[in-house]
């Protein structure tokens, strides 16, 4: 009798996690969907910063957690590449946890300094994911990024210009590798301040060339398409 195949492997990206690093309910049902998916027999992994701090009402990461290995994230040309830490939480209930630790960029859970800033946040968070799960030869089934603050994932998966190093693949080409992979947002809150969309200081880049995304990606002329205002 030939093997089982193994379960579809199943995703999280998202800025909080019970347990490890929440503020309010998204990291709840981010858990519980996580546990239930598991309990089904999925394989389920989750993706979030590893916070330096608490911040204001924050529970964050009392579990310890284990070096993995270093990430170098590629950014737009004037600023370089940006290093990131993988951590390895604990297995619960099934579900594997991998933290992203930068102290510069993952201070607290939304401790944003200005537009830009909250901007190359969530950037980070998308790219440093799905350079993650290459570095871990993983092709999900599903990818399911939660709330504006993941909203890059499906984005960086299609256009790869942003990884303009090159690395080793597994011989598939970066959209190759997703083809596969089932991307779903999950929506959490549309309030304003809450929506993905910022007013302010005009940086000195373009939402574009900041997070390294062709303009049309951007525009609030597409339905959906919503992610940046910056003037």
């Amino acid at each position: 009798m030939p093997p089982a195949p193994p379960p579809p492997e199943v995703v999280f990206v998202s800025p909080e996690l019970a347990g490890w690093g929440s503020v309010g309910g998204l990291g709840a049902m981010v858990a519980h969907l996580a546990a239930a998916l598991a309990a089904r027999g999925l394989s389920v992994s989750v993706v979030l910063p590893h916070y330096a701090s608490r911040g204001g009402g924050s529970s964050c990461a009392p579990h310890a957690a284990a070096h993995l290995f270093d990430l170098s994230v590629p950014l737009e040309p004037s600023r370089g590449d940006a290093p990131l830490s993988v951590l390895h939480g604990a297995t619960e209930g099934g579900v594997r946890v991998y933290l992203l630790q930068s102290d510069v960029h993952f201070r607290a859970p939304y401790a944003h300094r200005s537009p830009a800033d909250a901007l190359l946040s969530a950037s980070l968070l998308s790219r440093g994911a799905l350079l993650l799960l290459e570095r871990l030869s993983a092709s999900p089934a599903a990818l399911l990024s939660n709330d504006w603050v993941a909203a890059l994932a499906a984005p960086y998966a299609r256009h790869g210009a942003w990884r303009r190093a090159a690395r080793p693949g597994g011989g598939r080409s970066w959209p190759e590798r997703w083809r596969g992979t089932a991307f779903v947002h999950l929506v959490h809150n549309l309030e304003p301040g809450y929506d993905g969309s910022f007013s302010g200081a005009e940086p000195a880049l373009s939402p574009s060339q900041l997070l390294c995304l062709p303009p049309a990606l951007l525009s609030e002329e597409r339905p959906g398409a919503a992610l940046a205002r910056l003037p």
